[in-house]
C-alpha cells in the first residue's frame, strides 16, 4: 500500500496521523538527515530515538491522548524533538513565545488546560509562575520514563497543536488544529513538490501556523529540515544562510519576502520553491522574482490558522496584474463564495469566503459560542462543517480566487461603506509602488474618519503623489480616494513579520482652516486639482473656492504646484493667470481654456478617458 515514501491513496492518508507518517519516514530512511542546526546533522533514526524517550517521560508525567503540553523554547534541536515527542505521547503542543507578557502567558496555558511546560536553559529563567510542572529539557529528568515504546492513541481527528491568535476581546483565542489538517497540508502537495529531495528552512515562529508547513512538510516527506539560529534576524544574514545551507524550499511572510526580493535577489538563485503569504503579496515583487528566475516555483499561499495554514494557493505561471490571486483550493479542501444568506454568489461577483474539508480546525479552545458562530454546518455536504473566513473574494475568469480584503475591515467614511483593502489593491498594482496599505484613521480630523494611504515607492519620490492621485482617478470613485498619501521607505513589521499597522505614523496633514464655506469638487478635473493642492499644502482637503494663498501658499509653493500640474496633466498654466484666481475652480477654468480636451477627463473606471493613465506612470 506504500510507494515512494507516500501513502498511495487519498483514503490511506486520510486515516493517518502525523506520527504515522513520521514513523514511515524513519522506516524508509533511518540514516538520512532529518535535521540540521548550528552546523550539526541529526538523522531520522536519532530524532526518532530522542523523541521516543521524551514521549516515555511525558507519559510518566500523565500525558496521554490530547493532553496539551506547553512549549517554551527557541529554535533548536530540542524544539523539534519536543514536537515529535509530544505527539508520540498522544499530546498536542502549545507554543508560547518568549515575548508574551506573564498574564497572557498564563492565560494561554490555563485556558488550554496545559499542566506541563517544556523549556530549556536559554529560556528557563523567563518562565513566569504557572500552575503546572515546568520541565527543563537540558536537565536530567526527576522521574523515570515508562518502559518500552508508547502508542500515541491518536487518530486523524485528534488535536495536534493549539495556535493562539489575536482576539477581539483583547485576549487571544486558541485554535485547535487536528492531525488531519496537517496531513492534508503536506501529504499530497498539489501546490508544491514535497519530496525527500528538498531542503526546507525552519524559520517561522512556532506560534504561527506556517511553521507546520515548514516542519511537517519536510519531516513527513523524508526531506532535510535546516533550523535557523535563534534570535533577531538581519536580512543579509538570512540571505547568506540560504546560500550556505543550500535551501531549496522557503516560506516567508509577505514583509520578509518583499525585502529579500528588494535587497538580496541573488541569494534566491538556489531555491526551487518560494512560498509567501500572510498578507497580500506585491505584484511587482512576484513579477520581479519570476523574471529573475523563470524556473523557480513561486506560490502565493493563502489561508487562516482555522484551516491549517493553506486554504488555497496560486502558482505563478505568468506575470500578474493589479493583484496577486489567492488561487485554487489545496487538496481535500472545498471553497465557497457565498452571500449573507449562505447562497452562492453569481460567478465573478464578490462574496464571503467559506472553507470546508479536512483542514478545518476543531474550533476555538474553551470558546464554544465563538466556535459555533464561525464554524457552521456545511449546507452543501451534510454532516460536514465549514469555516467562515471573513474575507471578501471573487472567482476570476481563469477560475482562481481574487482577494479584496476583510469583510470586517469595512469602514464608513462620509456615509460611504468602504473596504480599505480594495484601495490598497488598486495602489499596489501601480508600477511606481512596491507596497501599499490603507487605513481609516480617526485621529486626524476630530469626529471624522479619514482614509490614509501608506506607500513604499519603487524609486524616486519626485512627483509620486500626484501620479498616484491621477491613477486613482482612473481606478476608483472619488469617495474612495485617500485624503492623505504617506510615502515611506519601508513598513514596520510585527514580531510575526507582518506589516505593523499600529506602528504606521499619523499623517502630518492638517485640517482646512479658511473661512470660505467648503464646496466639493464637481468634476473629475476639479477633484484631481483639489487633491494636488491639498498635497502641496499638506492639508486634508481643499474646497474649489478655497484661495491658495489664504491657505498658506506662497510664490515658491505656487511654482511647485504649477510644475506638478505640468508634469501630471501636460499643460502649462500661465503663472499670471493662476495668481488672478488661485483656486481649484479658477485652475479648472484655466485648463478648460488652455487644454479643452483635459476638461473631459473621464470618470474612474470608464473606457474612454482622453488622458491615458499610462502616460503619467511610465
Amino acid at each position: 500500500m506504500r510507494q515512494g515514501g507516500h501513502l498511495m491513496t487519498i483514503d490511506d492518508w486520510r486515516n493517518a496521523t502525523i506520527t504515522d507518517l513520521f514513523d514511515e519516514q524513519v522506516r524508509l530512511r533511518p540514516e538520512a538527515t532529518a535535521l540540521r542546526f548550528d552546523g550539526v546533522d541529526m538523522s531520522y533514526a536519532e530524532l526518532d530515538r530522542r523523541a521516543d524517550l521524551l514521549a516515555r517521560h511525558l507519559r510518566a508525567l500523565g500525558v496521554g491522548t490530547e493532553s496539551v503540553v506547553g512549549l517554551f523554547v527557541e529554535r533548536s534541536f530540542e524544539m523539534i524533538v519536543a514536537l515529535v515527542g509530544i505527539l508520540k505521547a498522544g499530546g498536542a503542543y502549545l507554543p508560547v513565545h518568549q515575548n508574551e507578557p506573564p498574564e497572557r502567558f498564563r492565560y494561554m496555558l490555563e485556558q488550554a488546560g496545559a499542566r506541563i511546560l517544556l523549556t530549556h536553559d536559554r529560556l528557563s529563567d523567563r518562565v513566569p509562575e504557572i500552575d503546572g510542572t515546568v520541565v527543563n529539557l537540558d536537565r536530567a529528568w526527576e522521574t523515570a520514563p515508562v518502559a518500552g515504546p508508547v502508542e500515541p492513541g491518536t487518530g486523524p481527528d485528534n488535536l495536534a497543536y493549539i495556535c493562539y491568535t489575536s482576539g477581539s476581546t483583547g485576549m487571544p483565542k486558541g485554535v485547535g488544529v487536528r492531525h488531519s489538517g496537517v496531513v492534508r497540508l503536506v501529504q499530497d502537495g498539489d501546490y508544491a513538490s514535497l519530496t525527500a529531495d528538498e531542503t526546507f528552512l525552519q524559520f517561522c515562529s512556532l506560534r504561527f501556523d506556517p511553521s507546520a508547513f515548514e516542519i511537517w512538510g519536510s519531516l513527513l516527506n523524508g526531506a532535510k529540515l535546516v533550523v535557523y539560529p535563534p534570535g533577531t534576524v538581519a536580512m543579509h544574514e538570512l540571505a547568506a544562510f540560504l546560500e550556505e545551507e543550500r535551501i531549496t524550499t522557503l516560506w516567508l511572510t509577505t514583509g520578509l519576502f518583499h525585502r529579500l526580493v528588494d535587497d538580496h535577489l541573488d541569494s534566491m538563485a538556489g531555491l526551487r520553491q518560494m512560498l509567501g503569504g500572510g498578507e497580500p503579496l506585491s505584484p511587482l515583487h512576484m513579477n520581479t522574482l519570476r523574471r529573475a528566475y523563470p524556473e523557480l516555483l513561486v506560490v502565493n499561499g493563502y489561508g487562516p490558522t482555522e484551516d491549517t495554514c493553506f486554504t488555497s494557493c496560486h502558482v505563478l505561471k505568468e506575470p500578474v496584474g493589479d493583484s496577486v490571486p489567492i488561487g485554487r483550493a489545496v487538496t481535500d479542501t472545498r471553497l465557497y463564495v457565498l452571500d449573507d444568506k449562505l447562497q452562492p454568489v453569481p460567478e465573478g461577483e464578490w462574496g464571503l469566503l467559506y472553507t470546508s474539508g479536512s483542514g478545518v480546525a476543531r474550533g476555538y479552545v474553551g470558546r464554544p459560542a465563538l466556535t459555533a458562530e464561525r464554524f457552521v454546518p456545511d449546507p452543501f455536504v451534510p454532516g460536514e462543517r465549514m469555516y467562515s473566513i471573513g474575507d471578501v473574494v471573487r472567482l476570476n475568469t481563469d477560475g482562481a480566487l481574487e482577494f479584496r480584503g476583510r469583510a470586517d475591515d469595512q469602514v464608513k467614511v462620509d456615509g460611504y461603506r468602504i473596504e480599505p483593502g480594495e484601495i490598497a489593491a488598486a495602489l499596489s498594482g501601480l508600477p511606481d509602488l512596491k507596497e501599499a496599505v490603507v487605513l481609516a484613521r480617526d485621529d486626524v480630523t476630530p469626529g471624522r474618519k479619514v482614509l490614509v494611504a501608506y506607500v513604499v515607492p519603487t524609486g524616486a519620490t519626485e512627483g509620486l503623489v500626484p501620479r498616484l492621485r491621477l491613477a486613482l482617478h482612473h481606478k476608483l470613485p472619488r469617495y474612495m480616494h485617500p485624503s492623505v498619501i504617506v510615502v515611506m521607505d519601508e513598513f514596520p513589521l510585527t514580531l510575526g513579520s507582518k506589516t505593523d499597522r499600529r506602528a504606521l505614523p499619523a499623517p502630518a496633514h492638517l485640517p482646512r482652516t479658511v473661512d470660505t464655506p467648503y464646496a466639493a469638487p464637481r468634476t473629475p478635473v476639479e477633484e484631481l486639482l483639489a487633491d494636488l493642492l491639498a498635497d502641496e499644502l499638506a492639508l486634508q482637503e481643499v474646497g474649489i473656492d478655497d484661495e491658495f494663498f489664504e491657505m498658506g501658499g506662497n510664490s515658491l509653493l505656487a511654482m511647485d504646484l504649477l510644475a506638478r500640474i505640468r508634469t501630471v496633466l501636460h499643460v502649462d498654466l500661465p503663472a499670471a493667470e493662476f495668481y488672478e484666481d488661485a483656486t481649484v475652480a479658477g485652475m479648472a477654468n484655466l485648463i478648460e481654456r488652455h487644454a479643452p480636451a483635459l476638461a473631459a477627463l473621464g470618470e474612474a473606471g470608464t473606457q474612454s478617458s482622453p488622458v491615458p493613465v499610462d502616460t503619467y506612470l511610465g
